[in-house]
């Protein structure tokens, strides 16, 4: 493969990542589970969140009131191939329970954690998707 076209579908790589969170932090929980493979998983609080559907329904249940604030860091991809990649990152997390609907900036207390992140995904039809995300606490 040539150093363009790898540098491409790095790129498109690191932008389906960055996009989930993104979804994530607007609770756009939709586009959060679209960017899971059909058979795709993802290791979350003890849970193995199976499919868009599993994480769609987990999502549902976070608080009407949570904000969060992921942010994305050392972010590197190893291409696999064309359509299989590993990305591995950092996220460090800010998290408020407040009450539904406000509308001012939430308090910015302390972060949640920092965790290392290892996502293997796969290329569909030209779209990055998520086969499976696993994540531990560095410090938390």
């Amino acid at each position: 493969m040539d150093e363009l076209r790898a540098a491409a579908l790095i790129l498109s790589c690191q932008q389906a990542v960055m996009r989930f969170y993104a979804a994530l932090d607007r609770s756009d929980y939709e586009a959060v589970a679209s960017g899971m493979a059909p058979d795709g998983v993802w290791h979350r609080q003890g849970k193995a969140l199976r499919g868009p559907d599993a994480v769609s329904a987990a999502l549902q249940d976070r608080p009407a009131g949570r904000v969060t604030a992921h942010m994305v860091q050392n972010l590197a991809v190893d291409l696999v191939g064309d359509n299989e990649a590993t990305a591995r990152y950092l996220t460090l997390v800010y998290r408020h329970d407040g009450a539904p609907g406000a509308q001012d900036p939430a308090p910015i207390g302390n972060a949640l954690s920092i965790a290392a992140a290892e996502d293997r995904l796969h290329r569909v039809d030209g779209t990055w998707l998520v086969m499976e995300r696993r994540s531990r606490r560095v410090f938390g």
